[in-house]
């Protein structure tokens, strides 16, 4: 995925997307903002990245445009971080949907957590 694409992602979870599929103009101000609130999230998301690719201690990836490919954990990056970069684009024009997104990103990213320490294996009888 693209930092593009997360960001039009997060401005669908916005629902700022016109009925046409255009972008509208007053989002260009959230494009100037995209690049660097994509990177935090990153950088938030590196323990979860690295958890659920079994690697140690890597260090979060930093996308220097928006056509830049995150290499992130798919998963991750679908349904983790467009939420994190959306509370983040609209935090000063809407604290509400902005504490919405918030929660949305938090609550996802325990989520997926939770569910990445499980481990299927087979079950040893001793008795």
């Amino acid at each position: 995925m693209t930092g593009e694409k997360l960001f039009e992602i997060a401005l669908d979870l916005l629902d700022l997307r016109k009925t046409n599929g255009e972008l509208p103009d007053n989002c260009k101000d959230m494009r100037t903002k995209a690049l660097n609130i994509i990177n935090i999230c990153l950088a938030e998301c590196a323990p979860l990245n690295d958890l659920l690719e079994n690697r140690k201690n890597k260090n979060a990836p930093v996308i220097g445009e928006l056509s830049d490919i995150i290499e992130y954990n798919q998963t991750l990056a679908v349904s983790v971080l467009p939420f994190g970069v959306a509370a983040y684009l609209c935090c000063d024009e809407d604290p509400a949907l902005s504490q919405l997104m918030e929660n949305r990103y938090r609550n996802a990213y325990r989520n997926m957590q939770r569910a990445s320490k499980a481990k299927i294996h087979p079950v040893t009888e001793v008795y």
